[in-house]
């Protein structure tokens, strides 16, 4: 890009060995800018710093952009900043609002998982006054009433004039989104073979299980463990639709009326974090852990006279009175291996990636059958590049299913399927792409539970939203249709 003399590239950190290798390869055969912290630099060349979106988010890189002063920014998976409330959205926000001046690229396979809000702070800093998205917050929240998915959704109003004759109101933002100047966007797949999706039923599931999974859903944990929201409720659900579920354990012993008050303060604690980082967040107070440290510089004794902010919490006396007092351990209690039992057979009748959610889970099936499990690390990224495709394994959804270059195995089983249509995109892509030796993609999934079929319904409605208004076919929905699945509208 002209004129640029300082380039930061933000990647997951997942990516970064294979970056690593990448550059090594194409750097013997093309004129690459200096690396910092490279073995070697050219004059004239700009320099390129390579972040993690992981190191964005911690304490030490509150400042970090306005240290590397970069006058280009792009980011690779861009949506790793879709969230404007989170620490590392807010710092990259932060910057762009003190040098507005700044160059941004913005690079994603889907933008939108679930709706236009999560990219339209991108398209406005990266397009400026010629963003396809409206400049104004509350005018993208109009917006997204009518375009986003939703049980109820706003008639499309003034948003019918960009769409043609019989047309969804999403296809003709998309339509306009893509011929904006500055966006550039494919609208063919990136591989031109089948993709088949098929439902797997690990059955019968055991009578215990289902009984589980409904007195979670009234709000009681297999324990007697009554659950505060909602959340914690649908969670346990999903870790029972697996045959296991998550509780505490304290191997101190510590009291339960011990245990009761810890948890009570810690959740004032929390709540007047989070509480505060509502607010305009500054350096070294975008982030809890950077709030901790300010709320203890509040409280020493002689009083603190450095140069880092200070913050009077109100709740943090109470806190760290008690705060070590209580050491609890989280724990998995296994219910059923009915479906460890199943995914291990699978893995060892065929070669194929089995995709789990849950580390401990994806740990027992890999036990069962004999083959390793990928979970999160570096050195399960490096180690998971190097399969040869000749034997199964097991892989985190969290950790492999963006980014990898797995098109040595064709064959998958989705044991806990995500109900977010973007990552299901990413994950089907691990194996569905350019180099794809095999005739066909094979993809199973486990829909053996409401909540998991829920869960995979869901994807597809937003897998729908993504393709008409990115106009990007997601191949969640342009595979065969699933037997006995629910049509899309």
């Amino acid at each position: 890009m002209p004129a640029c003399r300082v380039a930061c590239l933000f990647i997951p950190a997942s990516l970064l060995p294979q970056f690593n290798a990448e550059w090594d390869y194409y750097g013997a055969h093309w004129r690459l800018p200096n690396l910092a912290g490279g073995r070697w630099f050219r004059p004239g060349l700009p320099v390129l710093h390579v972040i993690t979106y992981n190191k964005l988010s911690s304490q030490e890189a509150t400042n970090l952009l306005e240290r590397i002063r970069p006058d280009l920014v792009i980011l690779n998976e861009a949506h790793n900043l879709k969230a404007v409330k989170a620490s590392r959205t807010g710092r990259f926000l932060r910057y762009f609002e003190k040098r507005p001046e700044t160059r941004l690229v913005a690079l994603s396979g889907t933008f939108a998982s679930k709706s236009i809000k999560d990219y339209a702070h991108l398209s406005r800093l990266a397009l400026r006054e010629g963003s396809p998205l409206p400049l104004a917050h509350h005018v993208v929240e109009e917006w997204g009433t009518a375009l986003d998915p939703a049980k109820v959704v706003a008639p499309p109003g003034a948003l019918e004039r960009l769409c043609e004759p019989g047309e969804h109101v999403r296809e003709g933002f998309g339509r306009r989104r893509n011929d904006t100047r500055g966006v550039v966007a494919t609208e063919e797949s990136a591989l031109d073979k089948p993709l088949v999706i098929r439902p797997r039923y690990p059955g019968p599931v055991p009578a215990e299980v289902l009984a589980f999974i409904e007195l979670a859903h009234a709000g009681e944990r297999p324990d007697g463990e009554q659950f505060q929201e909602q959340l914690q409720a649908m969670a346990c659900a999903r870790q029972l639709s697996a045959g296991f579920f998550h509780r505490w354990r304290y191997p101190r012993g510590e009291p339960p009326e011990l245990v009761e008050k810890w948890f009570a303060r810690r959740k004032a604690w929390n709540k007047e974090v989070w509480e505060e980082l509502k607010g305009k967040r500054r350096e070294h107070l975008d982030s809890p852990g950077l709030l901790t440290k300010a709320a203890i510089r509040a409280h020493l004794s002689p009083p603190y006279e450095g140069d880092k902010p200070v913050w009077e919490a109100e709740t943090w006396r109470n806190w760290a009175e008690i705060h070590d007092a209580v050491q609890p351990e989280p724990e998995a209690v296994w219910v059923s291996d009915f479906l460890v039992q199943d995914a291990g057979e699978w893995a060892r009748s065929r070669v194929g990636i089995v995709w789990v959610e849950f580390p401990e889970l994806g740990e027992r099936i890999a036990r069962a059958a004999g083959v390793p499990y990928y979970g999160g690390g570096r050195a399960a990224s490096e180690a998971i590049l190097m399969e040869s495709g000749r034997r199964s394994i097991v892989a985190s959804i969290k950790a492999h299913a963006t980014g990898k270059n797995l098109q040595q195995f064709s064959r998958n089983l989705v044991v806990t399927p995500p109900s977010d249509g973007a990552l299901w995109e990413q994950l089907l892509a691990r194996t569905h792409r350019p180099g794809q030796q095999a005739g066909c993609v094979e993809v199973e999934v486990c829909l053996h539970t409401e909540d998991y079929a829920e869960a995979f319904a869901t994807a597809r409605e937003r897998a729908l939203f993504i393709q008409q208004t990115d106009g990007q076919p997601q191949k969640l929905i342009v595979s065969p249709e699933m037997a006995g699945e629910r049509p899309l509208p």
